[in-house]
């Protein structure tokens, strides 16, 4: 067997398990066009090993790179392909110094704007899809995968209720959403019947000119520049830019911060977060609630009231 079919038959496999299996996919892919399609015994560790080092110093692709490749080879030894797997090393360090990027409401809003501004050419009401997807993947708190895999029969107009379907962790939820972005989907809807529906109900509900799924690749190249239309950006010197992922980062932010200002219980609301976010446990959505000052202080503000009621109730006994 040759590279390009082995890995094509990998990725089968792996998404016939249930593995969504998207990046792994693109890296895979990128490894046997870098290599070409040689004869499994002809694969060179030392190339392999150039493959996940990119320059600089070392990231999280790299040792995303590192994993899908060891993983390949195992199955490739398990079937019998190859005798041996080849040395890839240890897996690079790198620094886990990541902060997701916390956007303002103003930074939507001009997000928002940049992406209704698009010019359609070739590809009909390209801007309003993609003002509609950014907004329910800020507003839904999704992932940018489980938007692109909605579909139009996955959107009921009269719970105001997304389905989402096998995704992260093999699991599928429902997702009620406000009345404001409920309303939005609801217009979109409309117009979203007058392109190409390939599979009826079951066709994309944010779809290419074709009527098919946009691909995650192409959101996230038309998300970076949207992102530089907008003027969003980190400091001059940061190492990161904002993500597509951070809309999800922001909506967590953003609801517990409301929840603060609204007086609720922030610990008994929190599983609450969690099963919407479609997190297996409490402890996955505490990395999305980055500490921003306005976060803190409405943090602080809720300590001295608890800290001052207490006093007074001490004063009293």
């Amino acid at each position: 067997m040759k590279l390009i079919a082995a890995v094509e038959s990998y990725i089968v496999l792996r998404r016939s398990l249930g593995s969504v299996f998207a990046a792994e996919s693109r890296i895979l892919r990128s490894f046997g066009s870098s290599l070409g399609d040689i004869p499994l015994e002809g694969i060179d560790p030392q190339v392999c090993r150039k493959f996940c080092q990119g320059e600089g110093v070392p990231t999280r692709w790299w040792e995303r790179k590192h994993y899908a490749l060891r993983d390949f080879f195992a199955f490739l030894v398990a079937r019998g392909h190859i005798m041996t797997a080849p040395e890839l090393g240890c897996c690079p360090k790198f620094q886990r110094t990541f902060e997701a990027y916390i956007y303002s409401r103003e930074e939507l809003r001009k997000l928002l704007a940049a992406a209704a501004s698009l010019q359609e050419g070739r590809w009909p009401k390209q801007g309003l899809t993609f003002r509609i997807l950014l907004l329910t993947l800020y507003g839904a708190g999704l992932r940018p995968g489980e938007g692109l895999r909605l579909r139009c029969c996955d959107v009921d107009s009269g719970d105001l209720v997304l389905s989402i379907w096998n995704t992260k962790f093999f699991k599928s939820r429902l997702v009620p959403v406000g009345g404001d972005l409920a309303r939005e989907l609801l217009s979109y809807r409309k117009e979203r019947r007058q392109l190409p529906m390939p599979d009826g109900e079951r066709s994309a509900f944010f779809p290419d000119p074709s009527g098919h799924p946009i691909r995650l690749a192409k959101l996230e190249s038309v998300f970076a520049k949207l992102r530089v239309r907008a003027g969003v950006r980190r400091p001059a010197g940061s190492r990161w830019q904002p993500r597509l992922h951070d809309l999800r980062h922001s909506f967590a932010v953003h609801r517990l911060l409301a929840w603060y200002r609204e007086g609720a219980d922030v610990q008994a609301c929190l599983p609450l977060l969690s099963t919407y976010l479609g997190h297996v446990n409490i402890s996955g959505t505490q990395s999305y609630l980055t500490m921003t000052p306005q976060l803190l202080a409405e943090a602080g503000k809720r300590f001295e009231h608890y800290a001052s009621t207490t006093h007074e109730n001490h004063n009293i006994q």
